[in-house]
């Protein structure tokens, strides 16, 4: 039992002669014991009444510096010492190098006398000195503190954790005033261990660069998660896009497309990455470096999915050209969501009167929501359940039908409010109210407004359908051609119904009746013999504006979504309902599949599903018949026919994913918090973007990783075995 005793030093002679000598920090007595008395040196120096009032001080004469003599011993005890700033400063001072500025001697001494250091020393010497065995109580005590010290670590790391995923800034205009200073102080109500942490004057671990590493810390953790997830799927495809922050630098969202064991599409983000330009080459070197950094091989990668921009979609210089001469079988979609937008944009700026309506609904919106005064003077128009102005946005592509949805249920408000406001206001929002008076009194624009609204709401129906996750290649281009259909058969049968309920309504509103414009005559210096067309009916020349809509849809639909694009999303389908052979599936995707067990494993699907009754007449039929848990066996039992049906969920629909991480990033990169880092940026949105995954982590494993990176940090909090 004696080697667990912390035994005191044998005092020798020399020790008895030089008992206010100080001890080196290596142990050796003082070089010379002569007392100072009789020396005279200019300034201030070593005062011998110190020793009265701070009895552990020792001064040696040879250095002319003061050493403490309890601390001394304890080190020469190899006695476990604190070692926090504070105390490796007072270590340092009276311990290893002596304390020599006099000007200052009573303010630290006193300072080093509070001190933990000096107070643990103490106590190891005085235990040491009576014999007693206290290294148990002092580890005992020492695990306590460290114990304390993990719970308000724990405590600090769950606020950054709550922070981070509801989208809210750490920080705030001072440290006190931030909001995890004051979640914490909140939450040290209840937490005794956390609120004696907050008491301490220094080494709290809430400095800007330690929140830093803590969010670092769990973001990685969960990213590590997400790509434990993306590998375990063997294939995966990338989804790229870009946009300006707040602060005008380029981000590019970086989304991974992959499909889980029970046939189930994941889309998965993993961060932003500031770029200086957007050339191919940079998107490129961008795309390889990402891949690397998260140990993703190109060679398992599928698909790509970006924007129609010339720098990605560039079929030579492009980025998925760059990607395909890496990777052939990494098949390039270019985002249906874009397309069918395209299509859209073609009909609503190409034709005039489609054109000239859209700019005007979006001035008169502009003029009264841009105006508080405005705004309140037209809801005194309005019904109790009328639904409110709603700007024609850009870039929400699901939110102009809901724009003209609300002018068509606030017509007759908005010719009365027009009104009113063109006699009241003597300003230029009178005049231009005015204006805008006398283009809803009009028939045309009436006619223009119901046009749009049929037409938008057929394409935003299918946009909005096109932007699910869970979407694969060949249910988009049934929508497609669903959508294709439906335009047609409106073109064939639609008008005459929806002329007379147009002319109904616009009788309702007192418009004016619908009329052919009076011919323009044509001055006699510029007649080339031939007479413009004249409408004979009003019915006609509407006719006319309404088939030129839907023939120009149907004409962009079918030029903006080239069969090639799904030709071998078709391949696969006629191949797994037994209509194709695997030809040209084994010349894409070649040593990915085996041809022979991949045509056996088909044949006994198909076998196997009329056995039960099931009918597998598309690609969606065989994959409800593989998946969830009834199909369980099947994949087991069918691995090569069930690798192809993944191979072909894999390939990206759109890139929405992307765009919904802008939302994300306008939401954390405000005004307010515009000089976020850019790996604090990332680090955030990951967080905030995987709550689910995030909430979930284990705290302990985080806080074991944080005080593992330094000796400091393991000397203060306990380390979990």
């Amino acid at each position: 039992m004696e080697r667990f005793l912390i035994k005191p030093p044998k005092k020798t002679s020399s020790d008895a002669q030089t008992s206010t000598s100080a001890q080196s920090t290596n142990g050796r007595p003082n070089e010379d014991n002569q007392s100072s008395e009789g020396v005279r040196k200019k300034g201030r120096s070593f005062q011998a009444s110190w020793k009265t009032k701070f009895p552990w001080i020792a001064y040696a004469t040879t250095k002319d510096k003061v050493f403490c003599e309890v601390c001394t011993t304890a080190k020469k005890m190899n006695a476990p010492l604190p070692s926090t700033t504070h105390d490796q400063e007072s270590f340092k001072g009276f311990v290893q190098d002596g304390f020599s500025s006099w000007s200052k001697a009573l303010e630290r001494f006193r300072s080093h006398e509070k001190s933990n250091l000096h107070r643990i020393a103490a106590s190891i010497v005085a235990a040491a000195n009576a014999g007693v065995n206290v290294a148990a109580s002092i580890s005992a005590g020492k695990l306590k503190q460290m114990s304390d010290a993990r719970i308000a670590l724990l405590a600090v790391l769950s606020s950054i954790q709550y922070l981070s995923c509801q989208g809210l800034a750490i920080r705030g205009k001072t440290d006190q005033a931030s909001n995890l200073i004051q979640l914490l102080n909140l939450r040290a109500e209840d937490i005794p261990e956390l609120q004696s942490w907050l008491a301490r004057k220094e080494s709290k671990w809430l400095s800007h660069d330690i929140l830093n590493e803590m969010t670092e810390i769990m973001a990685h953790d969960v990213m590590r998660t997400l790509i434990g997830e993306i590998k375990s799927a063997e294939f995966f495809s990338v989804i790229m896009d870009e946009t300006a922050d707040i602060t005008v630098k380029e981000q590019v969202s970086i989304c991974f497309r992959f499909v889980t064991e029970d046939l189930e599409p994941e889309e998965l983000f993993l961060g932003f990455y500031q770029t200086s330009k957007t050339t191919a080459e940079t998107l490129f070197q961008l795309l390889k470096d990402v891949l690397v950094r998260f140990s993703l091989p190109v060679s398992k990668c599928r698909g790509q999915c970006y924007d129609g921009a010339s720098n990605v979609s560039g079929i030579r210089t492009g980025l998925q050209a760059r990607m395909r001469e890496l990777e052939p079988r990494a098949q390039y979609i270019h985002c249906t969501a874009h397309v069918m937008n395209l299509v859209v944009h073609d009909v609503a700026q190409n034709i005039p009167p489609c054109r000239n309506f859209m700019v005007l609904i979006r001035d008169m919106v502009t003029l009264i929501r841009n105006s508080p005064k405005r705004l309140t003077w037209f809801q005194e128009f309005q019904g109790k359940d009328a639904s409110s102005l709603k700007p024609l946005c850009p870039t929400r592509w699901t939110m102009t039908t809901a724009s003209l949805q609300a002018i068509a249920s606030n017509y007759s408000a908005l010719l009365e409010f027009l009104e009113d406001l063109s006699l009241n206001e003597k300003g230029d929002a009178g005049g231009k109210a005015y204006g805008f008076l006398l283009h809803l009194q009009k028939f045309s624009t009436f006619f223009s407004l119901k046009l749009m609204l049929k037409f938008f709401s057929r394409m935003e129906t299918v946009n909005a359908a096109l932007q699910k996750r869970s979407l694969h290649l060949q249910k988009a281009r049934q929508m497609v051609d669903t959508l294709r259909e439906d335009i047609k058969c409106l073109r064939e049968e639609g008008f005459q119904g929806f002329w007379e309920n147009t002319t109904a309504a616009a009788h309702d509103l007192n418009l004016e009746s619908p009329a052919v414009p009076r011919p323009r005559k044509i001055p006699r210096r510029l007649e080339d013999g031939g007479l413009p067309h004249c409408f004979q009916t009003p019915e006609t020349m509407y006719r006319q504006q309404f088939f030129e809509i839907m023939d120009t849809a149907s004409t962009c639909l079918d030029c903006r979504f080239s069969p090639s694009v799904f030709e071998r999303m078709q391949d696969v389908e006629d191949f797994l309902i037994g209509k194709g052979d695997c030809k040209s599936i084994m010349e894409f995707y070649r040593d990915d599949l085996d041809e022979k067990r991949l045509r056996l494993h088909r044949d006994m699907c198909i076998d196997l599903a009329k056995q039960r009754g099931v009918r597998l007449a598309s690609f969606q039929d065989v994959v409800d018949f593989l998946k969830g848990n009834q199909g369980e066996h099947l994949r087991i039992m069918l691995p090569e026919m069930t690798k192809l049906v993944k191979l072909a969920l894999t390939v990206p629909v759109t890139s929405c994913s992307s765009e919904r991480s802008f939302s994300g990033l306008r939401r954390l990169k405000t005004y307010l918090r515009s000089t976020m880092g850019q790996a604090r940026l990332t680090h955030i949105a990951v967080l905030n973007t995987h709550k689910d995954v995030s909430r979930n982590r284990n705290l302990d494993v985080i806080a074991d990783e944080f005080i593992k990176r330094t000796a400091a940090r393991s000397a203060t909090f306990l380390i979990k075995k």
